[in-house]
This record gives C-alpha cells, structure tokens and sequence, in this order.
C-alpha cells in the first residue's frame, strides 16, 4: 500500500491505535516495528521478520510466557492492525464464545472467517504453535486446523479489514460518514 499500513490513517486516526482502542484497558502486545503504536504499549519484534501472521503471533506468544512470574492470562485476542472498526464489545464476545471452544473466530457476513480478528485459550494457542514447529509462512487457517473452534458472526462488519487501497478508500468514506465510527 506504500507505506506501513499500522500507521495509515482512518478517520484521522492510524489503524493500529484504532485496533489498541478496542483493546480498551486489557494488556495489548504489538509484534512488528514500534510505528505508531501508542507508547506505554509493550512492542516486540519476530525473530525473523516477514514471516506472516503465524510466526508474529508466535514471537507474540514467546514474549507473553518469557516474563518469569508474570501471571498468564486464560486468553488472548489476536487483532491484525488494519481493523480499523473492530470494537472492545466484539473482542468480549470473542472471549465469551471461548465457554464453549478453544478458539473463537469472527466470520462474516458471506462465512468468510477473519483469523486475525480471533480469540484462543493461550494454553491451546501455545500446544498448537509447538506442534507446529517453524512457523515462518504458514497460515493462520494450518495453525487453527484440528482446533475446537467457534464462529462468531459480524453483522455490524466491525471485523473489516484493509488490505487494498480500495479497502482503504471504503474504510475512509464509512469514517466520515459514520460519527461513531471515528
């Protein structure tokens, strides 16, 4: 897209302190470069960058259960950083269908299912990375193979993401036309 994406604007605002918003008073890690990441938000870096969702959740991972007496949470919301409309109220009912699964999944209106905007029981999410071994390139869909998974429908579209200047330009105009999506 021309530049990095976390820092592109929406509604005068980058994506990634947009998608940090919804995290609201919850523990936030951001893996990749520190670019616009609020400060006071804990930033970490993948051992080999450029190695896609997978290996930056698994860096994320490493660095939550590295902090020595640190408590580990039951859960963790894994949000891309070009979602510009996710909200606080999704991500808790991401972590509410975890009752009933080990990771929660928004899909859209057409089923499509957004592994980036999901919930896992950490316990899980770590058993599985393991036994995936070298995440560098795999896909979020291989990591979430064979797991107990729940969908979580997204009729508000609170999940859209920003992949293509297209995106970018409709994720703007509702921005601007929506006060309460600024």
């Amino acid at each position: 897209m021309g530049e990095h994406k976390p820092v592109i604007e929406v509604g005068g605002r980058p994506l990634v302190a947009r998608v940090l918003d919804a995290a609201g008073k919850r523990p936030a890690l951001v893996v990749g470069p520190g670019q616009g990441v609020p400060e006071g938000v804990r930033v970490v870096m993948e051992a080999v960058p450029g190695g896609g969702p997978v290996a930056g959740l698994a860096a994320a991972v490493d660095a939550l259960t590295a902090d020595a007496g640190t408590p580990l949470p039951y859960a963790v919301t894994v949000l891309a950083a070009d979602l510009p409309f996710v909200t606080s109220a999704h991500l808790e009912r991401l972590l509410e269908a975890l009752d009933e699964a080990d990771l929660a999944v928004t899909v859209d209106a057409d089923g499509r299912h957004n592994w980036l905007c999901a919930a896992w029981r950490l316990p899980v999410l770590r058993r599985r990375l393991d036994e995936l071994g070298d995440a560098y390139g795999s896909s979020m869909r291989e990591l979430a193979r064979g797991i107990r998974t729940q969908s979580v429908d997204d009729p508000s579209e609170v999940a859209l993401d920003v992949d293509t200047p297209a995106d970018l330009a409709r994720a703007r105009d509702r921005a601007d036309r929506s006060p309460t999506a600024r």
